[in-house]
C-alpha cells in the first residue's frame, strides 16, 4: 500500500474550519499520519489543502462541495463519488451536509481495497 503524505491541520478556534499546512496561523496544529485517514466534517465545516495535487478526495458520507484554485469549476462529489485534485495550490472542501470524507494519494483512497465494481 502506498503511504500517504501527510497532512498538516490545524483548527482556528470557533470557526469550525480546518486548515492545511501554512493556510492559516493560528490555532493548534494536528500532524495527521493515518494508513486510512478519513475526517468527519458537520454541515459547513470547510478543510483548505495547500498543494494537494494528486490527492483523491473520496467522499465515504454526505456531500462535499469542492473548488480548486485557477480552476472556474466547482464540483459536487456525493458518497462513493472521488475527485482528484488536478492542480496545485489552494483546494477548499466544504461539507454541505454531514461527511466522511477520505484523502490519499494517487488513484486510489487509503480505505480502499482497490477494486471496482
Amino acid at each position: 500500500m502506498t503511504e500517504m503524505r501527510p497532512f498538516r491541520l490545524s483548527a482556528a478556534a470557533g470557526d469550525g474550519i480546518l486548515h492545511a499546512q501554512n493556510a492559516f496561523s493560528n490555532g493548534a496544529a494536528v500532524q495527521l499520519k493515518l494508513k486510512q485517514p478519513t475526517i468527519a466534517l458537520e454541515t459547513g465545516q470547510v478543510v483548505t489543502l495547500d498543494d494537494a495535487q494528486g490527492t483523491r478526495i473520496l467522499t465515504r458520507l454526505g456531500t462535499v462541495w469542492v473548488t480548486e484554485e485557477g480552476d472556474s469549476r466547482d464540483h459536487l462529489v456525493g458518497p462513493g463519488d472521488a475527485l482528484l485534485v488536478a492542480r496545485p495550490g489552494r483546494t477548499l472542501v466544504q461539507a454541505l451536509k454531514p461527511s466522511w470524507i477520505s484523502l490519499t494519494d494517487g488513484a486510489h483512497a487509503a480505505n480502499d481495497s482497490g477494486e471496482t465494481a
